[in-house]
């Protein structure tokens, strides 16, 4: 079962369905909504500024603008795992990395934030 298809099933007349299909979608689509709110929760508290001692700040400090950052930062800001930020690489759906050494990549914090905004439109 994909994400993705949760809404196109749920779409299909129920008179087309049997029984099992109808709890079944209706599972998936209560355990998507939850891992939806759980995002949206993360997403609220990683936007919540966050002022360091003696500094102030609109944003949190991991993204200010110009700074790259961590493969775990960037999967706490997204609410997702390394493996799906790898994924979505993969599918060309999200922004490449920087390679700043031979064996480390960072993120630019505007080329995150681009692709955070590109989502809510």
């Amino acid at each position: 079962m994909y994400r993705e298809d949760i809404l196109e099933r749920l779409r299909v007349d129920p008179g087309k369905r049997t029984l099992g299909e109808l709890l079944q979608d209706r599972e998936s689509a209560v355990h998507e909504i939850t891992r939806l709110r759980a995002q949206i929760v993360r997403l609220t508290a990683a936007r919540t500024p966050r002022a360091r001692k003696g500094e102030e700040t609109d944003a949190p400090p991991q993204m200010r603008p110009g700074m790259l950052i961590r493969l775990a930062e960037v999967c706490e800001l997204i609410g997702v795992g390394r493996s799906t930020i790898y994924k979505w690489m993969n599918e060309g759906t999200f922004p490449a990395p920087v390679n700043v050494s031979e064996r480390a990549v960072r993120w630019r914090t505007e080329d995150i934030e681009h692709w955070r905004n590109a989502l809510t439109r």
